[in-house]
């Protein structure tokens, strides 16, 4: 059997099946890490997408494993993990739950609350300015920020084979954000009525400033200390860690100066020169940045795509930084300068455009998938999203100048000369169709793998896909529709709530997973014929697992090795895939008739027995003459 074929092979073995058999091969794969990911026994998944998950070559993996299997027990042991690494390896939870409750209290369900009362008022303008303003906090805040970071917290440690660095700072950071969001979601809305509520949202920030320093600090001096080699996609990440500080501070000093305007007309000046800036920090400074620099490591990894081109990702890095500090300046002078300055807002919104579109493509993230779960139709569905506000922005000048103009020239937007509703419509696309999706996915995927769920037994999630969707396409249509009819007011609120029945559903399948209390839904039912168990005494059949065979008969090893077994001469290979594989299946794979086989099988065990019967009568008769000597009358 040649090495790639036996390689292939191990690399088939599932981790709970190796870890079952062998528990010494452990401290092997908590050194990639493996360690507080799927309990005891592992995540259901293979060694070979294990390796390729952790970026680590799977010969190297099975040649550690072998190495450790060699040694003996009490050294291949390894330490133990200390109470660092145990706070560490489930940090993630208490993140991923705190989104999901402020996704569906502060954030999505408040957003679908003001979205019902704009339908009913049938005007953008009835929601208080920091009523929407608290709502798009707690969205970045606490259900993009909070996800954000449990996940950066559990993976980039792994991505790098090391331990998160100050565990304990990091629960600081949560309690931090939590405080911050809790505040400020109830006093910004206040801020306008009641006195002192105003200063109370703006202390809260600067709660969340110092736990999003926190965090950024953490996740960096964890790089550092990793001593690996960065890749592409880390610089993604660590200038989406920079845009996460900047709109921190950027987003606690604009709302200090919002809550302590009073004037009407000078708060319209201020958030409409300030706000939009904001906006494109976070969203596509600090939101697209980070899912682009994970995107570059889970889709070659997790779904065998090709890796990307490191070249082509740092051009592209560099030119959507220029495009996002682009598009900041242009917006800010635009409104304080002269309009001229839209040129420079536009041209670095074609530049952001292309190049996203360019990037995404590059990594042929439609192609077929060597692995493929119920996570991939989100993740695709969400960069189709990014596309489609991308364009949209880009088309906003078409709209408003040309589209407006000639079929509605008597509408606000017209005469404003700005559409709020395309915009806003813009904003949504990429909010809940892009990030919103890209976090459901992901957290879809890499929590079940971290609870040891096997994934295929779980949910495909098809019901939440579909709301959010099409709550998503709902939104984005009736919002522009907004612009020539009054009657789209009275669908748009419907959106909402379509959206937030997703997220619901999705939330409460993530938190049972996580309880330990999934609904796992029953494996698909064997055939009855699919095998059969061995019976002593009773012939080798085709139905037969190979393993079950090996355990009454160890002695029909060598029959099997003789018909092209090769896997078998490996003990691990015997504990794990033997017992996953009928004799008839292995004689298909290798093109062996079973029937020859089971036969030759069958044989060896008749000849077995004959011998074992053959030494009692043979015992017997060198005893026979002194019997009959004994008895003879």
């Amino acid at each position: 059997m040649t090495a790639k074929a036996l390689q292939d092979d191990m690399g088939k073995v599932m981790i709970p099946d190796l870890l079952r058999s062998t528990p010494r091969a452990r401290p092997v794969l908590d050194r990639y890490g493996l360690r507080g990911c799927g309990g005891p026994m592992g995540p259901v998944e293979s060694l070979e997408f294990f390796a390729k998950a952790h970026d680590v070559a799977l010969p190297q993996l099975l040649q550690e494993i072998r190495a450790a299997l060699a040694q003996p027990e009490a050294v291949a042991v390894g330490p133990a993990s200390s109470n660092q690494d145990a706070l560490a390896d489930g940090i993630y939870r208490p993140f991923f739950k705190a989104g999901i409750v402020t996704v569906l209290t502060a954030g999505a369900v408040w957003g679908a609350y003001l979205l019902l009362r704009i339908g009913f008022a049938r005007s953008f303008t009835t929601a208080g300015l920091h009523d929407v303003n608290a709502h798009g906090h707690a969205q970045i805040f606490g259900w993009v920020g909070l996800f954000v970071m449990g996940f950066a917290y559990q993976a980039f440690p792994r991505f790098k084979h090391t331990s998160l660095s100050q565990p304990r700072l990091a629960l600081t950071s949560l309690a931090l954000m939590l405080t911050g969001l809790l505040v400020r979601s109830i006093c910004e809305p206040l801020s306008s009525g009641l006195d002192g509520m105003g200063v109370l949202a703006v202390n809260a920030a600067v709660l969340e400033v110092i736990g999003v320093g926190l965090f950024v600090c953490i996740i960096l001096h964890t790089f550092a200390t990793a001593g690996k080699q960065w890749a592409a996609y880390d610089y993604y990440i660590v200038c989406a860690l920079g845009w996460f500080l900047v709109q921190a501070v950027y987003e606690a000093i604009y709302l200090a100066a919002t809550v302590s305007v009073t004037d009407p007309e000078k708060l319209l000046q201020l958030v409409s020169t300030w706000q939009g800036p904001l906006r494109e920090i976070q969203v596509h400074g600090f939101a697209m940045l980070m899912i682009f620099g994970v995107s570059q490591r889970i889709f070659p990894h997790f779904y065998g795509l090709s890796s990307p081109s490191s070249r082509k990702a740092f051009a592209a890095l560099l030119a959507v930084n220029v495009a996002i500090v682009g598009e900041v300046v242009g917006l800010f002078l635009m409104r304080t300068e002269a309009h001229v300055w839209a040129v420079l807002w536009y041209g670095c919104v074609l530049l952001l455009t292309g190049t996203v579109i360019a990037l995404v493509w590059s990594w042929h993230i439609f192609a077929a998938t060597a692995e493929s779960d119920r996570s991939l139709k989100f993740l695709r569905a969400g960069y189709i999203w990014l596309f489609v506000s991308l364009v949209m922005l880009s088309l906003l000048p078409v709209y408003q100048y040309g589209l407006l103009r000639i079929v509605a020239p008597e509408s606000s937007a017209a005469h404003l000369g700005f559409s709020h509703a395309y915009y806003g419509a813009v904003r949504h696309a990429v909010t809940v169709g892009f990030i919103s999706l890209m976090i459901v996915g992901v957290a879809a995927k890499v929590v079940p793998t971290l609870n040891g769920v096997d994934v295929r037994l779980l949910s495909p999630l098809w019901g939440p896909f579909l709301l959010i969707n099409t709550g998503c396409a709902l939104r984005v249509v009736t919002q522009i529709s907004t612009d020539f009819t009054e009657l789209a007011f009275r669908i748009t609120p419907l959106s909402g709530l379509l959206e937030v029945s997703g997220l619901a559903l999705w939330g409460i399948h993530l938190w049972r997973i996580m309880d330990g209390k999934a609904r796992i839904r029953s494996a698909p039912p064997l055939d009855a014929s699919a095998y059969a168990s061995v019976v002593p005494g009773e012939p080798v059949v085709e139905k037969h697992r190979v393993g079950d065979v090996l355990d009454h008969y160890p002695e029909l090893l060598t029959v099997f090795l003789e018909f092209g077994f090769k896997p078998l001469a490996n003990p691990l290979l015997r504990r794990t895939l033997a017992r996953q594989t009928t004799i008839e299946k292995g004689c298909r794979l290798l093109g062996i008739d079973a029937a020859v086989l089971t036969e030759a099988l069958n044989a060896k065990l008749r000849e077995q027995s004959s011998r074992r019967l053959a030494l009692p009568m043979a015992a017997s008769a060198s005893h026979a003459p002194h019997s009959q000597t004994g008895t003879d009358w």
